[in-house]
């Protein structure tokens, strides 16, 4: 992949951009006026959403119609079942400036704009001879990171958060629904608390899987069954 101006990072939350990709699976294939009309996309001619989602291979444009590719199906699907973590998940393997982002914010734990900027763009030379990211590009960046919960920016400081570091127990105690005398927890808010992807099946020692729309729910009875096996996961 050429990085140097080839992805265009659009500055718009997470759920919007999660929103375009649902609205398509739903209603697609679907115009870009439409797309547009529907506050969905912005930005000349196809739209910054629509050439960003092109650029990544989730999206296809023939003509003025905007579908989901094969792999945009998979990406909504699993961010229905499992949460929005899928998201980043799918552009840190997909996009190196955001995957080398994350590596310098873990190194560094905080610093400013400034200092990510720098120490980014030298791990992109190092790496894609070259390439760069300007400033706006980091901060789109940055902006889907806070929307997941993964950093957080005080007095212009950017702080990365381990997403690893949430305890089971506490997500389970915030997210359980009691039902006489189980369990019940959606994976999908589980997922989203622990701050990663949650395979249902290897859940199902410790209760019982049920299909829900959109969402996967886990009936269980023992918290520390349940616990246990996460802080192994």
């Amino acid at each position: 992949m050429t990085l140097q101006r080839s992805i265009p990072f659009p500055r718009i939350g997470v759920d919007k951009l999660i929103g375009y990709l649902t609205y398509i699976k739903d209603n697609g294939p679907v115009e870009v006026g439409e797309l547009k009309e529907a506050g969905l996309d912005f930005g000349k001619g196809r739209g910054d959403i629509t050439r960003f989602f092109e650029k990544l291979g989730l999206v296809a444009v023939q003509g003025n119609l905007v579908s989901l590719t094969g792999e945009g199906e998979k990406l909504v699907d699993r961010v229905r079942e499992y949460g929005i973590r899928v998201l980043h998940e799918y552009l840190f393997n997909e996009l190196p400036q955001y995957r080398l982002l994350v590596s310098v914010l873990r190194e560094l734990g905080s610093a400013s704009e400034n200092e990510l900027l720098s120490n980014l763009n030298k791990r992109l030379a190092d790496e894609f001879p070259a390439a760069w990211v300007n400033r706006v590009a980091l901060r789109s960046m940055l902006g889907i990171l806070q929307d997941l919960g993964m950093v957080v920016k005080v007095n212009g400081a950017v702080t990365y958060i381990d997403g690893d570091a949430a305890d089971p127990l506490e997500c389970l105690r915030r997210l359980s629904i009691q039902v006489s005398e189980q369990y019940l927890v959606s994976l999908r808010e589980l997922s989203n608390c622990l701050g990663r992807v949650l395979n249902p099946s290897a859940l199902s020692e410790c209760g019982v899987l049920i299909t829900a729309p959109n969402d996967t729910m886990l009936r269980f009875s023992s918290f520390e069954c349940l616990v246990k096996l996460l802080r192994a996961y």
